[in-house]
């Protein structure tokens, strides 16, 4: 879905929808308090966010399996994979043959980390088959989930985008939040997308917060798969998509990079249609997009150059990563 304007801002729809969203807001403060507080037979890590729309959880999840993996753990991930339908059994990754089947995001995981991921709307399920599959995983990585409460877990972490922040603060259909801002002030940690966590309000009550970037580091050619110096965007024009949860981001990104950009943002998780990316390529100029979008686009290059993908990630702050791995020796 599309992020509107007004989320930003607490005008006259946003308060005319405002009783919706208290309503909203108490339902999940609820929910939060009735969650089991049992423990899980897995130490469970939580990558979630408060609002709408993408914030960039991703790439904290990649750097997370990385880290785990690199501390001598074997994670493991579970998603809902949006968009698609998932029957009564989870899907595992190993066995899906495209997106189409489990979702771009953890399709993506899978093939930037090799962990095992497995996909399936209740995430406890998707849990219980990842452990059943593959016993030797002893921390699960949930990707998005916080407010899942029938999935017990042992870590939260809040991932907030640094240019939208939390909108208006208030609660869906009047502004862009699941469940209360408070909920800030319960979790383990909030990493902010881009920009000062006390510009949001975060990290003031004593819950750590911390600012992360997210790092281009190259690009690949989808024509042969070889890969390129970032630099070779500058002064070069490009055709630009993003079909993320905030794709100013993402060009903003390639701006700053000397990049010359004709945008076309798409909905979160959509992909551009056969039409569209045989317009963009006829055009003579690269066509420029994110990894996740690159896991759905359409067309084969027929040349190298045509369609660039940017390769990046987030570095996680290693005093979060030391506090987390001693809680899960703990």
């Amino acid at each position: 879905m599309r992020y509107p304007d007004f989320w930003q801002r607490r005008g006259l729809l946003a308060r005319a929808l405002w009783p919706l969203g208290r309503m909203v807001c108490a339902e999940a403060a609820r929910r939060r308090r009735r969650a089991s507080g049992r423990v899980p037979e897995c130490p469970v890590i939580v990558v979630g966010n408060l609002t709408v729309g993408g914030t960039g959880k991703t790439p904290v999840v990649i750097a997370l399996v990385e880290a785990l993996r690199a501390a001598g753990h074997t994670p493991g991930v579970i998603s809902r994979g949006f968009g698609v339908k998932v029957g009564i059994e989870p899907v595992d990754l190993a066995e899906a043959v495209d997106p189409s089947s489990c979702g771009d995001e953890p399709w993506l995981i899978h093939r930037r980390t090799h962990a095992p991921v497995v996909v399936h709307p209740y995430r406890r399920e998707a849990a219980r088959q990842l452990k059943a599959r593959y016993p030797e995983v002893d921390v699960i990585v949930s990707d998005d989930g916080l407010q899942h409460h029938r999935l017990a877990r042992t870590i939260e972490w809040v991932v907030v985008d640094g240019q939208r922040g939390l909108g208006n603060r208030w609660c869906l259909p009047a502004g862009p939040l699941r469940e209360s801002p408070a909920v800030l002030d319960e979790v383990d940690a909030v990493l902010v997308n881009g920009d000062e966590p006390s510009h949001h309000g975060a990290g003031t009550r004593g819950v750590p917060a911390w600012r992360i970037d997210f790092r281009p580091q190259g690009l690949v050619d989808l024509f042969d798969r070889t890969e390129r110096p970032i630099t070779d965007l500058a002064g070069q024009a490009f055709i630009a998509l993003a079909g993320i949860g905030n794709p100013a981001r993402f060009f903003g990104m390639l701006e700053a990079q000397g990049a010359v950009i004709e945008t076309h943002p798409l909905d979160d998780h959509a992909a551009p249609t056969g039409a569209q990316a045989r317009a963009w390529l006829a055009d003579g100029r690269p066509v420029v997009m994110t990894e996740k979008d690159a896991v759905k686009w359409p067309e084969i290059p027929t040349r190298a150059g045509q369609v660039l993908v940017v390769r990046g990630g987030v570095d996680l702050p290693p005093a979060l990563l030391e506090n987390t791995l001693k809680r899960l020796q703990s």
